[in-house]
């Protein structure tokens, strides 16, 4: 059994490693990219990005989920030939939906975007990777099904980097034209950046295709000497398909729509008030360009162990190992906690300097207000998102569902109620999406409770984390904050700036890692199946805290 829970970690541990230098790559490249857009395109590109994504997630975004577990319950059992069934099934079923969310998402692009016209034509361009990413999840689906996330890990990376080269690419050259002009330079550069979207994912395609033909003699194999597989028809199979799809559909789309739904909130009502198109787009991008990709980073990292978790869990109940499920689902709870907590701790005290050294033009002071109190979202995001994953592991679906719909309900009144009645702009749409964050985490820990028997260790999972992330806090506000107060011409300079924050940065993640593991008492074991933590077993070493 603790063979198993260390694969799960590791398993999780790479995904998420995977997870963050594609979030970095998709965070540094979007500053080149606001130079070139500005504020403006920055907005329309959001406004675009938010209904590509929720298309996506109705048409195929699901799949990889669906297909890990419907094909993790039939390998437990050695039943390859009917989990290749499902796989074939996933692609016919993914070139049927992407194909008719594109073709929405090209022809109804001016109706849906008719309160921001502008972004009409970026929607357009992300139009086909709807259905090339369907067929991109049933590939990463199909591995993440053996427990395997070095396919899926390695093939995001290469799909962030072409994204992030095409994107700032595409931008500069459709932007040539009419520079000077700050609408169709957001217009035409929008449309530009997501280019990259769909160049990423035909490179992942690609590889996950390479990858797959490498395995190809293995799985003819596997195949050759099932005796165990039940010959599933097609119309079984895409009957299990359609039963466990459906509901993550659900569960995503409600979990993801308040995105759409508070965009469209705020849009209308700062309309109601007067605003122009071009300012509305100016002020949502503080949130949606500028803040929300780096409160995604760490929330990211919580979806890694979340893919890695679902398969495994339905194999251990498939196999009737209820108490191995538990304990899994335990250490990826902790791993998400180690991370998250720290994250949200660090946005607050840094939230100035790092939006500063990103985005180093516009209202950096307002985008940095906006940082520091949403970085509280990050905790509730990333238990949330575990969580979620769990139950769908479970064979529980509908639970997430049930959760977001009332958290979406909560959602909607808090964000009419801030924009519309109390006037706080863009502000108003950050608290809703914390309440929102809030609400979901707190009902799926009482599922859990339910489903899995499992209880929350609130000391080693939420109290020694805050304790360690206090004091790194703290250390870090006083090495950045008192030598900018003192001697300012540290801080008004880009280049010292950014240094004094990388160097804060580092400090930060050492006196973290070396507080948290020596109050949780974590063995050298427990270490290693950390992120990079053979590495942070090896500083820890030479600074004699081990």
């Amino acid at each position: 059994m603790a063979k198993k829970n260390t694969t799960v970690v590791r398993e999780a541990a790479f995904l998420m490693a995977a997870q963050l230098l594609c979030s970095v790559i998709g965070l540094v490249y979007r500053s080149p990219l606001h130079l070139i857009i500005g504020d403006a395109g920055d907005g329309y590109y959001q406004y675009a990005y938010e209904w590509y994504t929720i298309i996506l997630l109705i048409s195929s975004y699901s799949i990889p989920t669906a297909i890990s577990k419907v094909m993790a319950d039939r390998l437990a059992v050695r039943r390859y030939k009917d989990a290749q069934k499902v796989f074939r099934a996933s692609l016919y079923y993914v070139l049927l939906v992407g194909s008719v969310g594109g073709v929405f998402a090209f022809f109804g692009a001016p109706l849906l975007l008719k309160g921001q016209p502008d972004a009409v034509l970026a929607l357009r361009v992300l139009a086909p990777t709807i259905l090339l990413s369907g067929i991109l999840g049933c590939l990463r689906g199909y591995f993440q099904a053996q427990n395997t996330m070095f396919p899926t890990g390695v093939s995001r990376v290469v799909e962030q980097v072409v994204n992030a080269m095409v994107s700032v690419g595409a931008a500069w050259l459709f932007t040539r034209a009419y520079v000077g002009d700050e609408n169709l330079t957001g217009k035409y550069g929008a449309a530009g950046g997501t280019l990259g979207t769909g160049m990423g994912v035909v490179t992942g395609i690609i590889f996950m295709l390479f990858v797959y033909v490498i395995n190809g003699r293995t799985i003819r194999r596997n195949c050759k000497k099932d005796k165990k597989s039940l010959d599933e028809s097609y119309r079984e199979v895409f009957k299990v398909i359609f039963l466990m799809v459906t509901p993550i559909i659900f569960a995503t789309f409600i979990y993801n729509v308040s995105g759409i739904i508070n965009q469209n909130i705020f849009t209308y009502l700062m309309l109601w008030r007067k605003f122009t198109p071009i300012e509305i787009s100016r002020q949502y991008s503080l949130y949606s360009y500028r803040v929300r990709p780096i409160l995604n980073i760490p929330i990211a990292l919580s979806s890694a162990t979340s893919t890695a978790l679902i398969p495994v869990v339905a194999s251990a109940l498939a196999e009737g190992r209820r108490k191995e499920a538990a304990n899994q689902v335990n250490e990826c709870m902790k791993l998400s906690t180690f991370i998250a907590i720290p994250a949200a701790v660090g946005l607050t005290v840094l939230s100035y300097p790092v939006i500063r050294i990103l985005y180093p033009s516009g209202d950096i002071a307002g985008a940095a207000r906006i940082l520091s109190i949403g970085s509280i979202s990050v905790i509730f995001s990333s238990l949330s998102t575990v969580t979620n994953g769990v139950l769908q592991g479970l064979g529980h679906p509908s639970i997430p569902v049930r959760n977001a719909a009332i958290a979406l309900g909560v959602d909607v009144v808090v964000a009419f109620v801030l924009v519309g009645v109390l006037n706080m702009g863009v502000m108003g749409i950050l608290i809703a999406n914390v309440v929102y964050a809030l609400t979901v985490m707190l009902l799926n820990a009482r599922g859990l409770k339910r489903y899995l028997d499992y209880r929350h260790d609130l000391k080693r999972l939420v109290l020694q984390p805050f304790i360690a992330a206090g004091i790194m806090g703290l250390v870090v506000g006083i090495l950045y904050w008192i030598p900018s107060l003192l001697i300012p011409a540290i801080t008004a300079r880009y280049v010292t700036a950014a240094a004094l924050t990388a160097i804060d940065i580092i400090i930060g993640v050492l006196v973290y890692v070396v507080i948290y593991t020596r109050s949780t008492g974590m063995t050298d074991d427990e270490i290693r199946r950390l992120p990079m933590g053979t590495k942070i077993l090896v500083v820890l070493r030479k600074l004699h805290a081990r």
